[in-house]
């Protein structure tokens, strides 16, 4: 039998589609973080530009224009404002490494002498064993703080072309998408057909589930804030930034980003600051499962706990950072759009649309 590359073509369609597809993503790895800040940005601004539009009489250019410059203003005060002092308050926490251990140590002796029978527990917990995890904590918060300026200057420049490119499409939208339609009737008609309506469909996801997310990291890091200004801990504002940026990765953020306030409690005030603090975050959590969560997530993208455990684990091994912050609403999105899981419409409060079963063509 002749091997004809049309009919292999027209067999293998939908899979050579894909992988090219992923092909062409692979080959432009390196330029991945300034493509997902774009499309956040984009993704955030889009609909409150919408907004504005329908509530005031402005023309959506000087809309756009006010917009853009107000972010960019807000992003100028952060970097003069907040950041030299965040750096500072992370210097410092760096540098007290030494007194925590201290502290550890003390809370150590005095729990194995008030109960006598957790006295082998503790013993297992010996100074050389502190000494060597907080060198290593150390270790790698140093030379973090030490690349900070280089760090700084990429994620900034990253920032602002990522802004750039933004504003460049939310005003040329129209056009834009007006050119993305008329491939439909091009030579790469069938690469259009096959992936543009699940790729709208991925990125509306994706813009939902970081949009609530947001919404609830914000008011996780006010919460925060002011719980730990109430108890008196320093360096609240470095520690209400971790809780920020760690509040985009479901279920374990909440423990990362409680570790550092716990430690840096133990050294100001001892063990009684330190279960004030887990108090407090504990607080927080619950707002955020019983309040937030059903007021701004609508329940859209749970999955179970144990289930996002896993996933984050899976999502950091093999694919780093970016794992833990995707590995969810890809799941999600494989599992109701591609497999085709129905959806609890019930659970769904106010979701786009329930899952067509994927196509067998």
């Amino acid at each position: 039998m002749n091997f004809r590359l049309d009919q292999f073509y027209r067999i293998n369609r939908r899979a050579l589609i894909w992988a090219t597809i992923l092909f062409l993503l692979y080959i432009m790895r390196d330029f991945f973080a300034l493509v997902f800040l774009t499309f956040l940005v984009v993704s955030f601004t889009l609909p409150a530009i919408d907004y504005f539009q329908r509530r005031t009489r402005l023309p959506r250019t000087v809309i756009i224009v006010i917009l853009y410059l107000l972010i960019l203003a807000g992003l100028v005060g952060w970097g003069y404002y907040v950041i030299p002092r965040v750096v500072r308050e992370a210097t410092t926490v760096a540098g007290e490494l030494e007194n925590i251990q201290q502290a550890l140590l003390r809370i150590r002796d005095k729990l194995s002498h008030e109960y006598p029978a957790l006295a082998p527990f503790f013993e297992r917990f010996q100074k050389d064993d502190l000494e060597n995890a907080l060198s290593q904590w150390s270790g790698e918060i140093r030379p973090i703080l030490q690349k900070s300026a280089k760090l700084a200057f990429t994620a900034t420049s990253t920032l602002l072309l990522s802004l750039l490119f933004s504003f460049l499409i939310v005003l040329d939208l129209t056009r834009l998408t007006h050119e993305l339609k008329r491939l439909e009737h091009s030579r790469l008609h069938d690469f259009y057909r096959e992936s543009a309506e699940p790729v709208v469909r991925f990125a509306s996801v994706l813009a939902r589930a970081f949009r609530a997310q947001a919404m609830i990291a914000v008011t996780n890091t006010i919460l925060t804030l002011i719980g730990f200004w109430l108890l008196g801990l320093k360096n609240t504002l470095l520690l209400s930034t971790i809780v920020f940026f760690f509040s985009f990765i479901p279920v374990l953020g909440v423990f990362i980003s409680t570790a550092p306030a716990v430690l840096v409690a133990l050294n100001q005030a001892g063990f009684t600051l330190a279960i004030w603090v887990i108090v407090v975050v504990t607080l927080i959590h619950l707002i955020e499962a019983y309040v937030l969560n059903p007021l701004i997530y609508g329940h859209h993208l749970k999955l179970n706990p144990v289930v996002v455990l896993i996933i984050l684990f899976v999502g950091h091994h093999f694919f780093g950072l970016w794992g833990m912050l995707l590995g969810v609403p890809v799941t999600y999105y494989v599992l109701h759009y591609v497999i085709g899981v129905p959806i609890d419409l019930a659970d769904e409060n106010g979701s786009d649309e329930a899952p067509a079963a994927p196509s067998s063509s």
